[in-house]
């Protein structure tokens, strides 16, 4: 994306305090916003920090038989119902972004099968639904880590890595990819372990991971150093990496003494050691390893739903520093959602008046129908 292009996105998110693209003062007052993700929906209002979400797997939806049919009802009970038990106001705007899911739905099942369900949506719940595209999910996740951070973000870039996306952006850069820690998993089975998901248990990833990983991850990393360029410094937000690699490293750092970990950071030589001691070991063994977690604040969540993505999470973010010449990530907790972004951009509110042109232009444009001009629509 160019960097004319990123800025004009990020201006797009300032709503509150540019003078482009203002929303009226009725829209501002009362604006509601739905995050529907790959593991479930989240909602919010603008100034309000009230929440409400409910956890629904759409990829177990999606894998089992490439469609998402038996995860539509939810979605339409939670539009429904979640801005009540957030204790929203009633009457507000309300729109809806889906993202990594709902991108794969556009390019697996074809453009009829989305829009037909978009449409479902929107007929039962009057919200209309927008597929997001890469680079709008990344501006907005860079956006809340901005707002949730403050001056705890001390980097250019934002690591955010989700269930089925994977974005790394700033404010004048964005590169992104389908390649979530969900997803990543499931290609890592199916491209170094030679085993079909869902039979293939990952661990352990074996003495070849790192350089296979590398392989098989070529063409995004290229993909990624085209966007941004090498060596820019990086703050990993999500929670994959702040629950998940940095804890256990910190954790096998104590116990190994071995250096390059602290609170708020790790080196490309400490992640390569932790892979090292932990490539060879099957699940139950890395638990032991992490002695059950016991006695750790930070620890790390030992559950065999969790333990199976350590490792394929160290070696996805292992390749990411290599590939963009990194020594050292930042990280930083944060509840990062796209919620904030959503409500703060005017682009959608718009949509939501031509709702049947966004449509037809989904149909003709595919994921960038967003991004065109919908005071170009019919009246």
């Amino acid at each position: 994306m160019s960097r004319f292009t990123a800025l004009w996105m990020l201006s797009c998110l300032c709503l509150s305090v540019c003078a482009n693209g203002i929303a009226r003062a009725d829209e501002a007052r009362c604006r509601v916003g739905f995050d529907v993700g790959s593991s479930g929906i989240r909602v919010g209002s603008q100034g309000s920090p009230a929440t409400a979400t409910v956890s629904i797997d759409y990829f177990a939806d999606f894998w089992d038989d490439m469609r998402l049919d038996r995860t539509i009802g939810a979605t339409i009970e939670a539009l429904k119902t979640l801005p009540a038990k957030a204790g929203l106001p009633a009457g507000c705007i309300a729109v809806a972004g889906g993202y990594s899911i709902w991108r794969l739905i556009l390019d697996h099942d074809g453009r009829a099968e989305a829009i037909a369900l978009l449409l479902q949506i929107h007929d039962e719940t009057g919200i209309p639904l927008f597929i997001m595209p890469q680079d709008v999910e990344g501006a907005y996740g860079y956006y809340a880590a901005r707002q949730a951070l403050g001056d705890r973000l001390r980097t250019p870039l934002i690591l955010d890595l989700g269930g089925g996306s994977m974005q790394i952006a700033g404010a004048e850069l964005s590169w992104g990819t389908a390649l979530g820690q969900r997803v990543w998993r499931r290609l890592f089975c199916e491209a170094v372990k030679g085993v079909e998901a869902p039979i293939c248990r990952p661990n352990p990833v074996g003495p070849t991971a790192v350089a296979r990983t590398a392989q098989v991850l070529a063409p995004q990393i290229a993909e990624a150093k085209a966007a941004l360029g090498a060596s820019r410094a990086v703050t990993a937000v999500s929670t994959p990496v702040v629950k998940g690699v940095l804890p256990t490293l910190k954790y096998l750092a104590a116990k190994y003494r071995f250096s390059g970990v602290d609170d708020h950071s790790f080196s490309r030589a400490a992640l390569e050691t932790a892979v090292a001691l932990l490539r060879d070991k099957t699940s139950p063994e890395i638990i032991t390893v992490l002695d059950g977690c016991r006695e750790n604040t930070d620890a790390p969540i030992c559950t065999s739903r969790f333990v199976d993505s350590f490792v394929t999470d160290m070696l996805l973010v292992l390749a990411l520093m290599d590939g963009l010449g990194l020594d050292q990530m930042e990280v930083a907790g944060a509840q990062i959602n796209n919620v904030p972004g959503i409500i703060a951009d005017q682009r959608p509110f718009d949509w939501a008046k031509h709702y049947r042109c966004y449509l037809a232009r989904l149909n003709s444009q595919g994921v960038d129908a967003f991004k065109s001009d919908p005071a170009t629509c019919p009246e």
